[in-house]
């Protein structure tokens, strides 16, 4: 899983599990715990991670549009008061190019992927939180003893549950950009070559 050990450059990655020592229920339930709790808290950094990064791109790309929308409306009126008018076509170039800032922001992504991922790493949160209180509920009951066997394989079947959970919500928003980005690919290719999307 990815952490502040990873770069942002890196996609998540599989957490081995860990091997554990059963001499001691307790301890060996601990760890389990922490190692779910470890895997979660990763993905968690590597989504608000991520986030920041698609932020600063969506935050700049849109900034340079609304500058070079405003020049692009500035540049004629600037031309025709100092009497070239002929400088004020370069106020189409800017707007297109404000444009093309809009349409990159889109096509890559930015905007939506940092709103997605911020969404993403909150779920997350709410299934860690949600998690650790209900083992904190699940290992108080134990008080000093050792848990049975039959308690000890309810507590793996929590953190099992919990896992799954984590795993469905990283799988939900990978398929979730995956449907953006095919969608933004067609729309591309249909501007692009607008015969390629009849038939």
């Amino acid at each position: 899983m990815p952490g502040s050990r990873r770069g942002r450059d890196v996609d998540l990655a599989a957490s081995r599990l860990p091997a554990i020592s059963w001499d001691k229920k307790i301890a060996g339930l601990s760890e389990l715990s922490r190692w779910a709790e470890e895997l979660a808290q990763e993905a968690i950094d590597w989504y608000l991670g991520e986030k920041k990064r698609k932020a600063r791109w969506s935050r700049s790309l849109r900034l340079l549009a609304a500058i070079l929308i405003i020049l692009g409306g500035a540049v004629p009126l600037a031309a025709l008061t100092s009497d070239r008018a002929a400088l004020g076509n370069w106020g189409f170039v800017l707007i297109g190019l404000s444009a093309g800032c809009l349409a990159y922001d889109r096509f890559c992504g930015f905007s939506s992927a940092w709103l997605r991922y911020m969404a993403t790493a909150v779920e997350l949160r709410s299934q860690l939180s949600d998690f650790q209180l209900e083992w904190v509920r699940g290992v108080a009951a134990f008080r000093t003893e050792e848990p049975s066997q039959e308690a000890t394989l309810k507590m793996i079947d929590a953190v099992q549950t919990f896992i799954r959970g984590v795993n469905e919500t990283i799988r939900s928003e990978t398929q979730s950009w995956l449907d953006e980005f095919h969608a933004n690919l067609s729309e591309l290719r249909s501007k692009v070559d607008p015969g390629s999307t009849s038939g």
